[in-house]
């Protein structure tokens, strides 16, 4: 679609035309009064420069339209239709504590398990803002919320357990996602908080940091890894003979406060999962996947082509054409 930006411009004509109007009447009001007794006195040849001596006026009158029309700026425009897009803003709490690395998602710990399938999980965010946050007996933020899903990744994979005591701060946890999203403008907002435990450290009370949530109007999903039952949890000790660090282990009942992580998720609008197995894990973020989508619409956008440059650059070739000939090939020489 071509328009016009400034047509208010177009007025300008008005003046033209009436000088081409002027000029043609003055010209027809001239009549020759030469009288002769015989046409044959007079030679009908008409010289070049006199054929022609009109071109310099003409080229006068179509640079300034053409100086007009630039200055009315015509513009191509191609209108880029409404489309939706899905875009919320995630923080992923993912528990530390010595416990992640027990073994009961063999041949790899909860810990390993959980990180690669977050990670599948960020990469399929295509259009979310990501924060990943680990805590144990406290919590820290290892990324702050950001479209950079690489950078997410990596950090994500450097992760060990341990990092950060062995401990399980989940109210902790609770308050570090939540003081990441309140000042976000998203629509939509979420903690993803990944634990195998009971809270035992910190000093804020689980229950209270999802109240924090829920009065900002953030959705928290609780996720609860691990199977139940006795499970095994490897520990490095130092051989007293021969002085090697070794793994023995040692088989722990698995515990997580589903009454709890239930009530955080609730009191959010949002829920819990138990994932027991890898394979339950990966539902469980797939799940998640499903019920966070935003539905953003991008209005629709114009995207707008100046094209005076050419009728200007035209002009000023016809201007400079007007000048030339006027003062040289055309120029009038009194009688």
């Amino acid at each position: 679609m071509i328009r016009l930006g400034s047509p208010w411009f177009l007025l300008f004509l008005v003046p033209v035309v009436a000088r081409v109007w002027l000029v043609i009447r003055d010209r027809r009001a001239r009549v020759g009064a030469f009288r002769f007794s015989s046409l044959s006195l007079v030679s009908p040849r008409t010289t070049f420069r006199a054929s022609f001596a009109g071109i310099p006026f003409v080229l006068e009158i179509a640079a300034l339209v053409l100086l007009v029309i630039a200055l009315a700026r015509p513009q191509r425009v191609l209108r880029a239709a409404a489309s939706d897009r899905f875009g919320i803003d995630i923080a992923i709490a993912l528990d530390s504590s010595g416990s992640m690395a027990a073994e009961d998602f063999r041949p790899r710990n909860r810990f390993t398990v959980a990180k690669a399938l977050i990670g599948d999980f960020i990469d399929g965010r295509v259009n979310d803002r990501i924060g990943i946050i680990t805590f144990g007996v406290r919590a820290v933020t290892r990324v702050p919320i950001t479209f950079d899903r690489e950078i997410a990744r990596t950090i994500l994979d450097t992760a060990v357990i341990g990092e950060n005591g062995n401990g399980t701060a989940i109210g902790h946890a609770i308050a570090t996602a939540v003081n990441r999203l309140r000042t976000s403008k998203s629509r939509s907002r979420v903690v993803i908080l990944v634990t195998d435990g009971v809270s035992n450290a910190g000093s804020i009370d689980p229950l209270v940091a999802a109240s924090l949530a829920a009065k900002e109007r953030i959705k928290i999903y609780s996720v609860g890894v691990g199977s139940e039952g006795p499970v095994p949890l490897p520990v490095k000790r130092q051989n007293p003979f021969t002085g090697e660090i070794e793994t023995i282990y040692q088989t722990i009942r698995g515990e997580i406060d589903e009454k709890t992580l239930s009530a955080i998720s609730e009191s959010t609008g949002g829920e819990f999962f138990r994932a027991t197995d890898p394979r339950a894990m990966a539902s469980v973020l797939d799940r998640i996947d499903r019920l966070e989508k935003s539905r953003l619409t991008a209005p629709k956008t114009d995207i707008v082509d100046e094209l005076y440059a050419l009728p200007l650059i035209a002009a000023l070739v016809l201007l400079a054409l007007a000048l030339a000939t006027g003062e040289t090939l055309w120029q009038k020489v009194p009688a």
